[in-house]
């Protein structure tokens, strides 16, 4: 029980995983936030990730588009706040090579992607806090993966020079700085938590950028109308902010 909103987008999820990929259906896993407790309702993206006994098919690709269009008809609140991954068992197992799997995200529709060693963040963070929806127990699925091989995946994703250029809109952003205070936290500590505490955490350590992660905060799951001014979380601002972080690192 997440909340009521949650619960029902999460069965309606799963009633249509289950109608659409039938026996190709391995198990479904709920992950970030709503599977740590701090999910806000209202906010918070729900994660999740479907396991399937071998690459998506066109037809699974179809259904799939399908079944997520149907959901945001039917709970319009929930367009642009689920976050679904969907691989082969091969594929999660071995993912330091590259597979065929398919993906919709917050600000990206549903679309076929490739995975690989890219991916260690994710897969690290499902193993650690992800609960089974349907199916074996996470750890059955998804692979091991040390605490030193994700904190030097989250340093490296820190320091990729995209970030300087991810700061076109007032969500993106948001999402940028709440980002750097998550990766700092986790490479000064080794600890996985919520962008909300990060922030809290970031917000001390480095006082002088409270007034940004504040704003930051603020914006996180707003939609990007032109109706709220941004405050602080300018481009100039963001950039600044990032060069900052990535040189502490």
């Amino acid at each position: 029980m997440i909340d009521a909103d949650a619960d029902a987008v999460l069965s309606l999820l799963l009633d249509g995983l289950r109608r659409v990929l039938g026996v190709d259906l391995v198990g479904s896993y709920l992950f970030g936030s709503a599977a740590t407790g701090t999910f806000e309702p209202g906010s918070s993206d729900v994660d999740t990730v479907a396991v399937l006994r071998s690459d998506p098919t066109e037809t699974h690709l179809e259904g799939l588009e399908e079944l997520h269009a149907g959901i945001v008809r039917e709970m319009p609140e929930w367009d642009d706040r689920i976050e679904a991954v969907y691989l082969s068992t091969s594929a999660l197992s071995d993912f330091r090579r590259t597979s065929p799997a398919a993906r919709i995200s917050p600000g990206e529709p549903f679309h076929p992607i490739e995975v690989d060693h890219r991916w260690l963040m994710d897969w690290y963070q499902l193993r650690t806090v992800g609960t089974a929806l349907y199916g074996p127990p996470v750890t059955q699925v998804a692979p091991p993966i040390t605490q030193d091989e994700y904190v030097d995946a989250v340093r490296q994703h820190l320091l990729d020079p995209g970030w300087l250029d991810a700061t076109v809109t007032a969500r993106d952003r948001s999402y940028a700085i709440l980002t750097m205070c998550r990766g700092l936290r986790t490479l000064r500590t080794g600890e996985y938590v919520s962008k909300r505490e990060a922030a809290r955490w970031a917000s001390e350590v480095m006082p002088e950028h409270a007034a940004l992660i504040a704003d930051a905060v603020a914006w996180r799951g707003r939609r990007e109308d032109g109706s709220v001014d941004p405050g602080l979380t300018t481009q100039d601002a963001t950039r600044r902010f990032v060069v900052d972080v990535q040189r502490r690192l």
